[in-house]
């Protein structure tokens, strides 16, 4: 009979030179049910963190033969799935924000209360335990890739496009599911922090109606427990983490329509302007910060015949493209939408370093990339390419130093049974284009 798997028991690393307070960590935590190793000095912290990374540290900050300061030093800000706590005394609340700095997650004041302490560690572990979700389904996704490329030399070009849409919808499955834990406990987060804020509010009126000789002790409380900067800070925390989990949830959709369009491209009439538009706010979250974005929709109704969800995949590759094109610094990213009685086109430029010529010829090719294999398999131009001559369209580049240009042409509604493509096409017979 197979056995459940029970969860790890948590484990915590206490890293304080004071034998007495490790005592009452220890014997806390025991009984909490946590396995706890010990460390007197920074130097064996350190090695305990590198030989057995626990859960959570509790990383006291003066220490001698190595602080805490200099650990937090040591280990960097390098990707870690545990945890780390400050112990840190009034005397030295100003390097706390140094620890934060580098890599800290948290921090506790000493002496501290048990029910304090237990509450930060259990918050710190479930932290843990999401990083850890979150890393193996990274790693699921990954290997997944890892393998696909692998089969480069095997797989025919078109069967190498439905590997990957299997491949990628698997993969989005794996990640959604962790992602959807977090972003479900980041909205509750913010609807408890909401009411406790309102009602530490509602208490501190209170007492102050009751008591107003107690303000002057009210408000140094606030600023000891660092309430002014918990309040400004908050909302701008969880509205940084929401839109880090939007991006992923974009990617994800991304994969599990991939899958969906190769399988069953349902065709329809598409106002393209509207297809088009929505995915420009996209770009204002994808590209880097500060990047102007500049919309031009179309003065009338363009319709084409096609697949919304490969027109969306096909154009949020090229999008995403003229994002990655600026590099890190903010740059000038122009989408239009404009039509002809005979051809729509949609045009994509951005302002990032350009194309090398001898590249351009090969963008389109399956799993060529000129970015980090680690993170791009290299399949996702060859889908919009593929994609977009479904819908009887081509793309035309242009690209030098001050940029890259993409137009992309399809027949409009009315001319979808022309037999020969549309002349405005071979008005840009001396670009490079893509059917």
């Amino acid at each position: 009979m197979e056995q459940t798997k029970q969860p790890k028991q948590p484990v915590v690393l206490i890293i304080d030179d004071s034998k007495a307070l490790r005592k009452f960590v220890r014997e806390l935590l025991t009984q909490e049910g946590y396995s706890v190793l010990e460390a007197d000095n920074g130097r064996a912290g350190l090695d305990l963190l590198e030989s057995a990374p626990p859960d959570v540290a509790l990383l006291d900050v003066e220490m001698p033969v190595m602080s805490g300061v200099e650990v937090l030093q040591a280990v960097g800000l390098k990707p870690r799935l545990y945890s780390i706590v400050l112990f840190t005394t009034h005397s030295s609340l100003e390097q706390i924000a140094a620890g934060f700095e580098m890599g800290a997650d948290d921090y506790i004041i000493k002496p501290c209360n048990h029910i304090d302490l237990l509450a930060r560690i259990r918050a710190a572990i479930r932290s843990s335990r999401q990083k850890s979700e979150l890393s193996e389904a990274w790693q699921k996704a990954e290997a997944a890739l890892i393998k696909l490329q692998q089969a480069q030399g095997q797989l025919v070009e078109q069967e190498k496009v439905s590997a990957v849409a299997r491949l990628a919808a698997g993969a989005a499955h794996h990640i959604n599911n962790p992602l959807g834990y977090v972003m479900s406990n980041i909205r509750t987060l913010e609807r408890y922090s909401t009411s406790l804020l309102r009602f530490s509010d509602e208490i501190k009126h209170e007492l102050l109606e009751a008591a107003p000789g107690k303000a002057e002790l009210l408000g140094a409380l606030e600023k000891e427990l660092h309430l002014p900067r918990i309040r400004s800070d908050l909302r701008c925390l969880l509205q940084e983490t929401q839109e880090g989990g939007q991006r992923m949830a974009l990617i994800i959709q991304q994969l599990a329509q991939l899958e969906l369009g190769l399988a069953n491209p349902v065709t329809d009439e598409l106002d393209l302007g509207k297809v088009v538009e929505p995915l420009v706010r996209i770009v204002t979250v994808l590209a880097p910060p500060e990047t102007e974005v500049i919309w031009s929709g179309p003065e009338q109704d363009v319709f084409v015949k096609g697949s919304l969800t490969l027109l969306n995949t096909a154009l949020v590759a090229l999008l995403k493209n003229a994002c990655e094109a600026l590099g890190g610094d903010p740059g000038i990213i122009k989408v239009s939408v404009t039509a002809n009685d005979e051809a729509a086109e949609i045009f994509i430029s951005d302002s990032g370093a350009g194309i090398p010529p001898q590249q351009i010829e090969s963008m389109f090719e399956p799993f060529f990339t000129t970015k980090s294999p680690e993170s791009h398999v290299g399949l996702g131009l060859t889908i919009a390419q593929r994609f977009i001559s479904g819908h009887g369209g081509r793309i035309f580049i242009e690209s030098d130093s001050t940029g890259t240009q993409i137009r992309i042409m399809f027949p409009r509604l009315s001319s979808l049974t022309a037999a020969s493509p549309p002349a405005i096409f071979r008005h840009f017979s001396n670009t490079h284009n893509y059917q």
